[in-house]
């Protein structure tokens, strides 16, 4: 038997001696996490303290690293984290055990209905033997289950132990039906007694308790004496290898992913994409909201007509379709990005399904489509009620700067989301990135206004970029402006004489702004290559954070 304590964790044991998994029972909750630790196992982050373990951990007498151990292994979480808007088969591939339910989708909390929670933990085990591992983990398989569920999946337990599997189960206050499936627990107790609390008691240590520890002591040291404690040290020293139980499998040869980078690519495509079609969240009240904004900016700018006084309400309608491109999708893209980051986590360094390169690049494919109907949308009811210009070249270029904003927008959350980790922690400290490049945008202060000193960030701002390839793309067309061509209307200040400027150019000199459509071309390759750098950044914020989770 082990004794497990935590004063802090201490696995306590004598040098050389051996232990078995059907014997180890633990008085403290929180010692089995670190005894999976010690198994390396459970990834440890490193912002907890270090688990100290000496020894060698030996399957069939031979030794074995975290990576090695992580091939012929895996581990089932005691909570279960699984993409709702996916079915069961979609989620398995195959089914097993669970054709009753394979169309039904895994459900999201409060959003989708879905499987039970007894199912839900079966289809935990099932995504975890499906690359057959030679030994399974169990986090507390039976956690929050009633006793009828927790004898089913026991049962489910059994059932893959029969086929010559290890399965190594940590369990917490098992009714007596459930702890009576367990073949060996290594310590007879009272028939009228409950056998967990008998034996929790029996090992239990208060601290400065001679007798408690001698109690422990004289047990251990019978154990060892005994037929089968001298049975199990032959077995765990002898020299059966390993080779016997993996076949002609070298394990050094071994890939770190069961799968190609371009398979892993292909099918994270497809789980991505269905997964922002089937979530009503993500998609259709996305869109309603894209279109009940779009309305309401029709509304108040309809078929405005181009006069000296309505200059400012349309420039600021072109400022306004920038911002609601940001503001539409960059804050609500964060919460849904830091959602999925523990499911990912778990994929990633648990489970080593997949790279975190190959997640990154298919869920950023996988939306594309979503991010170009959606800013299509808005820009086809904007556009044709608010009376711009109306030419198709100038519609094609209004769609193309709504679109490439959009997904700079998406890449922004990106980096957000990976960055901090947390949605609570992106949405208090995004937007002190962000209102600086608002205000710099173009729009409240002409370039050539802002004081040098707050130069650069006009030059970084993807607002002003946006504004000035719609602003040119506008006004370039205007040769003059409708009311201002008399200079003595120029000067005048009202309400109905007021003009800016005779011409659409002289507006874009006014703001300071290029007067040649190579500007529009100019600026799209800019925020395009800011796009794409805002999507390298969140990949190395997200392989950091692997790093630092490892």
């Amino acid at each position: 038997m082990v004794n497990i304590n935590y004063y802090p964790t201490r696995f306590s044991d004598n040098e050389g001696k051996t232990v078995t998994w059907a014997d180890i029972t633990v008085k403290v909750p929180l010692a089995k996490k670190s005894l999976l630790q010690c198994l390396k196992i459970v990834r440890e982050p490193r912002k907890t303290k270090t688990i100290l373990s000496e020894g060698k951990i030996l399957v069939n007498g031979e030794q074995l690293s975290s990576t090695d151990m992580h091939c012929i292994s895996r581990y089932v979480h005691q909570d279960d984290l699984f993409i709702g808007t996916l079915t069961v088969r979609e989620q398995l591939i195959y089914s097993l055990g669970l054709k009753r339910c394979e169309t039904t989708l895994i459900g999201v909390t409060n959003r989708l209905k879905g499987i039970s929670c007894g199912e839900s933990k079966r289809l935990a085990f099932a995504c975890e033997i499906l690359t057959d591992p030679l030994i399974l983990f169990c986090d507390e398989p039976t956690s929050g289950l009633d006793s009828f569920m927790a004898v089913q999946v026991v049962n489910c337990l059994k059932d893959v132990a029969r086929k010559g599997k290890t399965i190594i189960t940590t369990i917490h206050q098992p009714s007596s039906q459930v702890f009576n499936m367990f073949d060996n627990i290594g310590f007879a107790c009272p028939e009228t007694y409950n056998p967990a609390d008998h034996i929790i008691k029996t090992l239990s240590i208060m601290q400065d308790e001679r007798e408690f520890l001698e109690r422990v002591d004289k047990i251990r040291t019978k154990f060892e004496k005994s037929t089968f404690g001298v049975m199990l040290y032959r077995k765990s020293h002898g020299q059966e290898s390993l080779q016997k139980v993996i076949g002609n499998k070298d394990l050094k040869k071994r890939k770190m992913y069961a799968v190609s980078f371009s398979s892993q690519f292909r099918i994270l495509v497809r789980r991505s994409f269905l997964t922002r079609m089937r979530d009503p969240l993500l998609l259709k009240v996305k869109l309603i909201q894209v279109i009940v904004t779009a309305l309401i900016i029709g509304i108040v700018n309809f078929q405005t007509q181009i006069t000296g006084p309505t200059i400012m309400n349309l420039e600021g309608l072109l400022y306004n379709t920038i911002r609601d491109m940001n503001f539409i999708f960059l804050f609500p893209s964060i919460s849904v990005i830091t959602s999925e980051l523990p499911i990912f986590l778990r994929e990633h360094c648990c489970a080593r399904i997949y790279s975190a390169s190959a997640y990154y690049l298919a869920k950023s494919i996988a939306e594309v489509p979503e991010y170009i109907i959606l800013p299509f949308c808005y820009s086809v009811i904007v556009y044709f009620m608010s009376g711009l210009y109306l030419a198709v070249k100038a519609f094609v270029i209004y769609c193309s700067v709504t679109t490439v904003v959009t997904n700079l927008a998406i890449s922004i959350a990106y980096a957000g989301a990976c960055i901090f980790g947390e949605d609570s922690l992106a949405l208090t400290y995004m937007p002190c990135f962000i209102l600086p490049n608002l205000v710099f945008g173009g729009f409240y202060i002409s370039f050539h206004s802002i004081p040098i000193y707050y130069q650069f960030i006009s030059y970084v701002s993807w607002f002003r970029f946006g504004f000035e390839a719609l602003q040119v793309n506008q006004w370039l067309n205007y040769k003059t402006i409708p009311g201002c061509e008399d200079d003595a209307t120029e000067v005048a200040n009202s309400a109905t004489n007021y003009c800016p400027a005779f011409s659409g150019k002289g507006l874009l000199v006014r703001r300071g702004m290029g007067t040649s459509e190579i500007v529009i071309l100019i600026n799209l390759a800019i925020l395009f290559v800011m796009l794409i750098g805002f999507r390298i950044i969140g990949l190395i914020a997200l392989l950091l954070r692997v790093r630092l989770t490892k």
